[in-house]
């Protein structure tokens, strides 16, 4: 994915993109073609750069400062941290944060606030990310991650598991609005 591993900065279709696409997604070939277009012409090197992202996101929240969450969620799109988001890496994540199961939803969520990939959310990692959320949505965050996170951290531990992250936003639809917020796609 991204621009690794040699790929050709052209942004092309290949018949892999769209099996591996299909099996992978909800979307039919024609619609991954679509999207594709879309893409392309928005992206014609076949890479989304994170400066481009942030300010596609800026414009679906003009009313809010988006730039910080829209930083967690370029991460979490670029899944192979090569600074760029391609076709594939752009149409999985539309593809979880618009028609995935809330199980699906929540495990993306979870790597968006592990900000630094080490399987848990700590306190600074969640305070960063419902910032952003708060900011995007014209708010003030005043106490909320403190509190979320005390509900999360079942065993107190100072760490919030997958696990602990999962079964506290299923068990609390309030939460999991707060946490989990639908991420508009671009």
């Amino acid at each position: 994915m991204g621009n690794k591993n040699g790929k050709s900065k052209l942004a092309k279709l290949t018949k892999d993109d769209v099996e591996f696409l299909k099996h992978n997604t909800n979307f039919d070939e024609s619609a991954i073609k679509e999207w594709f277009l879309g893409f392309q012409k928005d992206c014609p090197t076949g890479q989304l750069n994170r400066k481009k992202f942030i300010s596609m996101y800026n414009q679906v929240f003009p009313s809010g400062k988006a730039d910080e969450f829209s930083q967690h969620v370029f991460r979490t799109f670029d899944t192979d941290n090569s600074g760029s988001i391609d076709f594939r890496e752009f149409l999985l994540a539309l593809h979880v944060t618009s028609n995935g199961t809330p199980k699906d939803k929540l495990s993306w969520a979870f790597r968006m606030y592990d900000v630094d990939g080490n399987g848990s959310i700590d306190i600074q990692e969640m305070k960063g990310v419902i910032k952003g959320v708060y900011q995007m949505l014209g708010h003030s965050d005043y106490g909320q991650a403190e509190q979320v996170f005390a509900r999360m951290d079942v065993d107190a531990d100072g760490h919030v598991t997958e696990e602990e992250f999962m079964t506290a936003c299923l068990a609390d639809t309030q939460l999991m609005k707060l946490i989990a917020p639908q991420v508009q796609p671009i």
